[in-house]
């Protein structure tokens, strides 16, 4: 897989989004922005991101139920997916993976964190 150049940010919270969005774009990546799963389906079906950050409780459709969504389509089976959580409980982790998921980030995060992220999820999806 290239660079991951562009990212797509699903979160109900304001500030976690713009925080997020803050972050990303200091690491150089294009964010596309959206505040629940619907949402989602919309901007990465418009914009093909080449990865998303997945809030996991939003309102109308959550998370877990999105990366559920994006894995079982064809076009979007092997995205690159970190979802995101306030609980950093073993459960709530093996939850997020179960769904499909490659990564499990616990809020708030760092700089650092992302970018770590980032890395991780281009060497998952490594051709």
């Amino acid at each position: 897989m290239p660079k991951i150049k562009s990212v797509c940010v699903v979160d109900d919270a304001g500030a976690m989004q713009k925080l997020s969005t803050k972050l990303l774009e200091s690491l150089g990546v294009t964010v596309f922005s959206a505040r629940d799963g619907y949402e989602a389906l919309q901007v990465i079906h418009a914009n093909s991101p080449d990865a998303c950050f997945i809030d996991i409780e939003m309102p109308v459709m959550n998370g877990l139920q999105l990366v559920s969504i994006l894995r079982s389509s064809q076009q979007y089976a092997t995205l690159p997916i970190a979802v995101l959580s306030g609980n950093s409980s073993p459960f709530d982790r093996q939850k997020g993976l179960l769904v499909g998921a490659d990564l499990y980030l616990t809020k708030p995060f760092s700089k650092e964190i992302l970018s770590q992220a980032i890395s991780e999820l281009e060497k998952l999806h490594e051709d």
